[in-house]
């Protein structure tokens, strides 16, 4: 399948669903343009009962004589929950699942001109599709909110292609699965594979003669030999194309390309290693919404949050927690070397047999939709913290074996002792908590943990979040609690030779049911908030980058005399960071130096604990600073004001360059600060912001500063974008301040993609 439409613009939604919407329209809509929410919540104090709804999306497809000469498939990258689709009128299928890939051809339902494509999607929790079914503790809001792709294909195109392989004294032998979709009688082709380097460059090229037989088949083309390869590695991800040609008598048929990488996976006792490489998993869970429009952000969002998984927090590992993400997130992690770790759909409940038909479903769906990405590890195919069913986990786990032999499985517990019917036992434990602030006891051993006499291999895949629910304005005291708990766990995992390694809970915080979070539906569970700003506990794994690429300082302080609890010191803090030592300034006094804790050994780069006050409380309050030293050399330094005061608010966008054919969205952070660029983490601000051009604020466009920081998205107006280049402009006043207006300029051009 080559060249496909993006099918995202000018879409009719009605948040509700009559019979005669088949065919006719209805005054009662809205123009929209995907990805698209059924419903855009406040931040917070909602019901998700208001996104449960059956609605409809309304679309017109011009078709041609020549499009009719050929196969007309529609592709839908993830609707929640359920949907029927009709074309003219007549139900053309349905899927079942919010969270995986669906395709349909409709050839035979459309005519020459103007076709109603229309879908009935129903955003209700139903409880024959996972997650549902019980309590769970995340929203899944509703709508068309991944991608809609048009192709236009031949008789007989590539569906999809598995590029199999096994690496083979230093080559690797390819032996690629081609999975055809042929609508016409049996016929011969011939397949063209063409591997290619990052650069373009072929490096194999071969043919092979196939059978296409009616309807759906697949196929293992035989074995080629590609001479010494490089390989993916997550330090050096070297990724390869692979171009697929089918023809027939000399005529082209289809082009299929897939994006892949070489590297050997094996999870041990011992530990996890990639191309015979141990690696020790210091990782993170992600829940991909995003405020206000929950789930429907489009590319650019998806590939950024990888960007600050790996970039910017450092963490090695990221847990799709808890179903298959979005392609775009996934291709990025391979880009850049981010360990992914892949979940089917589930939170702690088994439905019933269509539940569990589904849910097998989504097994396969999301092994033969992420099979090429080689950052995948693992694949886990049991609910997230579901009890023990043997009779479905041993069928799941067979399929998963079936269908992929390379990537070893596991299933996420709460529990110990539970059957291990997978290769990898995976444990979310939250033993060390704020019940448990000394650390007697970090987390269980892998004995305790799995009540098994004898040595498998075992990852720890939660902590830590739900047991410190921590706010950006929380008292700096609490948040430094959070962020030695990171510290604390993941430098005994790393000294620990029972785990691969340790996961933690979460990223992100993210929006949840009733049921969970803070009464005010949102779980503070993340290293970061729901935009994308750090937290304290964001340092840790931030402070182990190699101080040669960049040098990190965090102190977990507010530099003041009343923010700790029990006492009237800055003390105790922490400083997280990659410096070989610090020197602390405070109450005009010399100088004191500091070196990392020896009680975080495990850390490459302790944090600091400053436990003791340099002066006393009655001592002159005075500027102080923080430095730190690298080889000897001051190399970054922190300073504080004695009166610190609003001074400025400074302004970054992640990206200055949007695409306007279609909807494109970049977030724009503010920090509030004083004359020493600290930022004022208690300032009770509001920022306004407008725009002007082809964007538009996601969201209200008056926005709390929050920890000293509010931020934003903007996105593209496709209807307002003139097709040429033109510069957009986001102003950001804070409002009854003194501080100068800020202004964001934004350069809005047409991409290279067809789109509908």
């Amino acid at each position: 399948m080559d060249k496909p439409v993006l099918w995202n613009l000018n879409w009719k939604f009605y948040d509700y669903f009559e019979e005669n919407l088949l065919t006719e329209d209805s005054d009662r809509c809205s123009d929209v343009n995907l990805p698209h929410t059924v419903k855009e919540l406040p931040l917070s104090y909602f019901s998700h009962q208001e996104t449960a709804m059956i609605s409809t999306y309304v679309k017109l497809l011009s078709v041609t004589s020549r499009m009719l000469e050929n196969r007309i498939i529609l592709v839908f990258d993830g609707v929640m929950t359920y949907f029927e689709l009709f074309v003219n009128g007549q139900r053309a299928g349905e899927h079942k699942g919010g969270y995986s890939k669906s395709m349909f051809d409709i050839t035979g339902l459309c005519k020459e001109g103007p076709n109603r494509i229309v879908l009935r999607v129903d955003s209700h929790e139903r409880e024959d599709i996972p997650p549902f079914g019980y309590a769970i503790d995340y929203m899944t809001y509703g709508g068309i909110y991944r991608d809609v792709w048009l192709y236009c294909c031949s008789q007989v195109f590539v569906e999809r292609a598995l590029i199999r392989y096994d690496l083979e004294n230093k080559n690797a032998i390819l032996k690629p699965e081609l999975f055809l979709d042929n609508s016409g009688p049996e016929c011969s082709l011939t397949a063209d594979i063409c591997l290619k380097d990052k650069e373009g460059a072929i490096v194999a090229s071969y043919k092979r003669c196939i059978q296409a037989t009616p309807g759906k088949s697949s196929i293992i083309l035989e074995p080629q030999c590609v001479p010494s390869p490089i390989l993916w590695d997550p330090d050096t991800p070297y990724l390869y194309t692979v171009d697929i040609t089918l023809e027939s008598g000399g005529r082209v048929l289809d082009r299929h390309h897939v994006r892949t990488g070489f590297r050997t996976v094996a999870c041990t006792p011992e530990g996890l290693f990639i191309n015979n490489r141990k690696i020790k998993i210091m990782g993170l869970n992600r829940h991909q919404s995003f405020p206000y429009v929950g789930y429907a952000m489009g590319r650019r969002a998806q590939e950024k949050d990888a960007d600050i998984l790996k970039n910017y927090l450092n963490a090695n590992t990221v847990r799709t927690s808890h179903y298959m993400q979005s392609e775009y997130f996934l291709d990025r992690c391979d880009e850049i070397g981010l360990l992914v770790f892949s979940e089917i759909p589930g939170w702690g409940h088994i439905g019933g047999e269509e539940f569990k038909k589904v849910m097998m479903q989504d097994v396969e769906s999301m092994i033969l939709t992420q099979y090429n990405h080689p950052g995948i590890f693992i694949w886990s195919i049991h609910i997230n913290e579901s009890l023990d069913d043997d009779e479905l986990y041993t069928r799941a786990n067979a399929l998963a074996h079936k269908l992929d032999s390379s990537r070893p499985t596991t299933g996420v517990r709460y529990i110990t002792n539970s059957h291990l019917l997978e290769d990898v036992y995976s444990l979310n434990d939250f033993t060390y908590s704020d019940c448990n602030p000394d650390g007697t006891k970090l987390f269980k051993g892998r004995r305790e943990a799995t009540g098994l006499e004898y040595p498998v291999p075992f990852m720890i895949t939660e902590f830590s979040g739900t047991a410190f629910p921590t706010k950006l304005w929380d008292s700096a005291d609490k948040r430094t609690t959070h962020a030695r708990a990171y510290a604390r766990v993941y430098s005994h995992s790393n000294l620990s030779k029972d785990l691969l390694g340790i996961i933690g809970w979460c990223a992100f915080d993210y929006n949840t049911h009733a049921d969970y979070g803070s009464g005010d539906k949102i779980c503070y569970h993340g290293v970061m908030d729901m935009f994308r700003i750090p937290k304290y506990a964001a340092y840790v794994l931030r402070s182990q980058k190699n101080p040669e690429q960049e040098i990190v300082m965090e102190p977990t302080t507010e530099f003041s005399r009343g923010d700790n609890k029990g006492n009237r010191l800055v003390s105790p803090f922490m400083v997280l960071t990659n410096c070989d030592y610090i020197e602390v300034e405070m109450y005009g006094k010399p100088p004191v130096r500091y070196y990392p804790d020896n009680r975080y050994i495990g850390l490459e780069h302790p944090p600091i604990e400053i436990e003791e006050e340099i002066g006393v409380w009655q001592d002159l309050w005075q500027d102080g600073s923080i430095t730190g030293y690298y080889k000897g050399k001051a190399v970054i330094q922190k300073k504080f004001l004695r009166d610190s005061s609003l001074h400025d608010m400074e302004v970054t966008a992640d990206d200055t360059r949007l695409y306007g054919d279609y909807t494109d969205a970049t977030r724009v952070v503010c920090r509030v600060t004083d004359r020493v660029s600290t930022t004022l983490v208690y300032f009770p601000g509001i920022i306004q912001v407008e725009t002007n051009g082809p964007i538009q604020v996601i969201g209200p466009s008056a926005i709390p500063v929050r920890g000293g920081c509010a931020a934003f998205w903007v996105k593209t107006n496709p209807q307002s974008f003139s097709g040429n280049a033109e510069t957009a402009e986001v102003h950001i006043r804070l409002t009854d301040t003194p501080v100068e207006k800020k202004c964001v300029k934004i350069d809005v051009v047409k991409s290279d993609m067809e789109v509908g």
